[in-house]
C-alpha cells in the first residue's frame, strides 16, 4: 500500500520527468504553426485486401471467391472507385470518398515491419513501442521527450477511452480521456496488479489538494501541480459544453472513435496545444469466420455488426474532416492495425492472421496517392498466404513527423531505434 508521502515522492518525480516541477503556469493557446499527430489503431488485425480490394488482380478473386468485392459499378456491394487502378475502398467507407476526392487521403495497403510475428498482443505492443522490445516508452512518447514543445498537461492524450495505449505511455505522463467527464491520470509508480487496474491517481490528487495544511516545500510544489493538472481536466469538460460539430448534420458516434475524434477536435478548437493523440477504433476486425453477410448485400448489410460499425467509423472520419475545416491542415489522422489478414479465404468465410495490411492517412500534407503495393498476389509472386510488408509503420510515422509536425529527420532513429527511414514521399514538403 502506498502512503501519502511515498505518493507525493513519487509524483514529484514523476512531474519533473514531465516537465511540469515547480508548477509552471500553463499556456492554454496552440503555438504558431502548432501541428497535430492523431494515431486511430485498429485494435484485432484489420483485412487489409476487404478495406481497399485489389479487384484489378484476377488472383483476388481466386482467393476470395466468397468474401472478394466486385470491381466498381452501379452495385452499391462493389467497390467504390478510386480512380487508380491498384486498389478500391470497401462500399461501407463510402463517406471516406468525400476526403478521397478532395486529394487529401492517402493508402498504404502493404504496412506492417520486420519481425512481425502474427500474435496480436505481440504485435500491437511492438508497434507501440515501435521496435521488438517491450521495455521501452511509445513511440509518441518518445516524440514528445524528444522534441520540444509548449509544455502542458495535454501536449499528448489517449482520447475516447480511460486506458493508457502503448505508443503514448512513457516518462511524459498523458490522461486518458474517455469523454468530457470520464478521465484517468497513470502513473505506474503507484500502479498494482495486472494492468494497472487499481489506479486511482486523479482521486488521489484531489484528496491531497483538498487539505488546507502546510507542507514541506516540495509536498506544496506538487501540490500546486496537482491543481494545475486538475485545471486542465477542468479545460477539458469546458470545451465540451454545448459542443456541436460544425459538421454539416454529421455528427460523432458514441464511440471509442467517435468519442476520441470528438474530444480531439474540442480541444484544438479551443485552442489547447495537443500535439498527439491515440485513438482506438475497435469493430471486431479480427475476422476468422463470417466475413460476409448472408443474403444479396453481402458486402453492405447494415443488419451485421461488422459492416455498420465500419460505416460508423467513416462517419466519425468524415465529421472530424468537417468540423476541423481549414484548420484540418494542421492535423494529420493515420489509421493502421497490427496486420494484416490471410490473401485467400479460410474455410469459414473469413480471413486468419497475415502481415503487411492497410494503413491510411488524411489531413495536413498528405496527398492523394496509393503507395507502394505488391503487383499481385499471386502465389507465383507472393508465395506466404499474407501480404509481405511493402512499406514499414515506421516509415509513415516518421514522414508525418518530419514533413508535418516539423520534427528533424535524425531523430527518427530515436523515435524508432534501429530503423532506418525509408522516404516515400507520402506527404507535401512543408511550405
Amino acid at each position: 500500500m502506498t502512503n501519502r508521502r511515498e505518493f507525493l515522492t513519487s509524483l514529484a518525480a514523476a512531474a519533473t520527468a514531465a516537465g511540469v516541477a515547480g508548477a509552471p503556469k500553463f499556456s492554454f493557446a496552440q503555438s504558431v504553426g502548432g501541428k497535430t499527430l492523431i494515431k486511430v489503431f485498429m485494435r484485432g488485425g484489420a483485412d487489409g485486401l476487404h478495406l481497399f480490394p485489389k479487384y484489378n488482380d484476377p488472383a483476388y478473386y481466386a482467393y476470395r471467391p466468397d468474401i472478394g468485392i466486385e470491381p466498381p459499378s452501379n452495385d452499391i456491394n462493389s467497390a467504390l472507385d478510386l480512380g487508380m487502378p491498384e486498389r478500391g475502398m470497401n462500399p461501407n467507407l463510402e463517406l471516406l470518398m468525400e476526403i478521397w476526392d478532395a486529394g487529401n487521403m492517402m493508402v498504404a495497403p502493404a504496412t506492417s515491419f520486420a519481425g512481425a510475428n502474427r500474435s496480436h498482443f505481440d504485435c500491437q505492443r511492438w508497434i507501440g513501442t515501435g521496435a521488438r522490445n517491450n521495455l521501452i516508452d511509445g513511440y509518441l512518447n518518445r516524440y514528445m521527450q524528444n522534441v520540444v514543445g509548449i509544455e502542458h498537461p495535454l501536449r499528448g492524450m489517449v482520447a475516447g477511452k480511460t486506458s493508457i495505449s502503448t505508443e503514448i505511455r512513457g516518462a511524459v505522463k498523458v490522461p486518458a480521456i474517455q469523454d468530457n467527464n470520464g478521465f484517468s491520470l497513470q502513473n505506474d509508480d503507484l500502479c498494482e496488479g495486472q494492468g494497472c487496474a487499481d489506479n486511482q491517481l486523479t482521486e488521489i490528487m484531489r484528496e491531497i489538494s483538498s487539505h488546507d495544511v502546510d507542507v514541506a516545500a516540495v509536498e506544496g510544489a506538487i501540490r500546486e501541480t496537482q491543481l494545475i493538472m486538475l485545471d486542465a481536466i477542468a479545460e477539458v469538460q469546458a470545451a465540451g459544453v454545448d459542443y456541436t460539430p460544425d459538421a454539416g448534420g454529421l455528427t460523432y458516434n458514441n464511440t471509442d472513435l467517435g468519442r476520441g475524434l470528438r474530444m480531439c477536435a474540442q480541444m484544438l478548437k479551443a485552442g489547447v496545444p495537443l500535439e498527439v493523440a491515440a485513438v482506438d477504433w475497435n469493430i471486431g476486425w479480427d475476422t476468422h469466420s463470417n466475413q460476409i453477410a448472408d443474403g444479396t448485400n453481402r458486402f453492405t448489410d447494415q443488419e451485421k455488426g461488422y459492416h455498420r460499425n465500419m460505416a460508423r467509423g467513416a462517419n466519425d472520419f468524415l465529421t472530424f474532416f468537417r468540423d476541423m475545416g481549414p484548420a484540418m491542415q494542421d492535423v494529420v489522422v493515420l489509421v493502421g492495425s497490427e496486420f494484416g489478414r490471410t490473401k485467400k479465404q479460410n474455410g469459414s468465410v473469413g480471413t486468419d492472421h497475415g502481415e503487411g495490411g492497410a494503413w491510411f492517412a488524411f489531413g495536413g500534407p498528405v496527398q492523394r496517392t496509393i503507395a507502394p503495393d505488391v503487383t499481385t498476389i499471386d502465389d507465383s509472386v507472393v508465395e506466404r498466404n499474407w501480404l509481405p510488408t511493402v512499406i514499414s509503420y515506421r516509415d509513415i510515422v516518421g514522414e508525418i513527423m518530419v514533413r508535418h509536425m516539423g520534427m528533424s529527420e535524425q531523430l527518427i532513429s530515436t523515435v524508432f531505434p534501429g530503423h532506418t527511414f525509408t522516404d516515400h514521399r507520402l506527404m507535401a514538403a512543408m511550405a
